[in-house]
């Protein structure tokens, strides 16, 4: 429980933010965007699950179940932080551009301690049930 990799913790949880990014902004195309945003809502549970698992799949050598779900915590905690963030300066952006710039720096504060605390705790406990996925797994592929 000891040996958490954590250069594969902050690869699996940038791998998992940048997917989660790259959904947001595609989300602001005015043609496919409705489109985008309903596939995020949808499928945006399975990007801390994935840095989970993704963690069990960078960390070099075979991992112990309480070692995986530690490490596919921190990471999917790691993307759902950095997703938040984002999201808050997205909400920022697109409400000061909208409305005045008072309400639009609220509102993406706000959108961003709410997203902190959601997107942060929800990708904590889906990153750890990756985590805890990971070594069946690996078991199943044969182990490393």
């Amino acid at each position: 429980m000891n040996n958490i990799d954590m250069q594969s913790v902050l690869k699996a949880g940038g791998i998992g933010a940048g997917v989660a990014i790259l959904l947001g902004v595609l989300s602001f195309i005015p043609v496919v965007g409705g489109f985008i945003a309903i596939l995020f809502l949808c499928g945006g549970f399975f990007i801390p699950v994935a840095s989970g698992m993704l963690y069990g799949y960078f960390a070099p050598g075979k991992e112990d179940t309480a070692t995986a779900a530690i490490g596919g915590a921190l990471a999917g905690g790691a993307s759902g932080i950095l997703l938040a963030i984002f999201n808050a300066i997205s909400t920022t952006v697109v409400g000061a551009a909208t409305d005045s710039v008072g309400s639009g720096l609220a509102g993406g504060a706000m959108s961003g301690v709410v997203g902190a605390l959601c997107f942060g705790i929800m990708g904590f406990v889906l990153g750890a049930v990756g985590g805890l996925v990971w070594p069946f797994i690996q078991n199943q592929m044969g182990g490393n």
